[in-house]
């Protein structure tokens, strides 16, 4: 189900680097693995999904830690694929437990534990809409973590199949 390791579909050194250091794998995943740990907009789902279907693809990866399969990032994403009938995503699986990720408040900026994450992901008791912000440490600096979602294109039909990802024989991560 893994694709290999997600630094080598990057040719950005400093990208490389930080998703070497994360540990992470590009997969496609059934949706039904996957754990919310927030409730979603449906106005925002709505929008994406249009959004999708109109350009034909999905454009980024959601993030999603590699041991719990908690949904970091993507919330609407996933929902929205499932709005149009889609079974797996694309996803880049992290570990969540590096210091070079971090979890804030959107509404304030503060920080909040990734144990909030975690056990609202694990528990099924969800967080509203939005609540989280996760942010990547690199060189220094800090930037969302939408900043590691490189691009892989694929088209939002081939993830209905329930098939294995040798049924996707046309899925490449795209280089940046």
């Amino acid at each position: 189900m893994l694709f290999g390791p997600a630094e080598e579909y990057v040719d950005d050194d400093s990208l490389r680097d930080a998703l070497r250091e994360l540990s992470s794998r590009i997969a496609i995943l059934p949706i039904s693995l996957l754990r919310p740990h927030e409730n979603v907009d449906p106005d925002l789902v709505k929008e994406l999904a249009e959004d999708i279907k109109r350009c034909g693809l999905l454009r980024k990866p959601i993030v999603v830690d590699s041991k719990t399969l908690i949904i970091i990032d993507g919330h609407h994403r996933v929902e929205a694929l499932k709005r149009l009938g889609c079974r797996r995503i694309p996803c880049l699986l992290v570990n969540y437990r590096s210091p070079k990720i971090a979890v804030l408040s959107w509404s304030r900026g503060e920080p909040l534990s990734k144990d909030l994450v975690l056990n609202a992901g694990l528990r099924g008791e969800l967080l509203p809409p939005k609540t989280t912000r996760h942010i990547i440490i690199l060189h220094g600096r800090t930037c969302h973590i939408s900043e590691i979602q490189f691009n892989v294109n694929i088209p939002y039909k081939e993830l209905m199949h329930e098939d294995s990802h040798e049924s996707y024989p046309n899925f490449r991560p795209a280089r940046e």
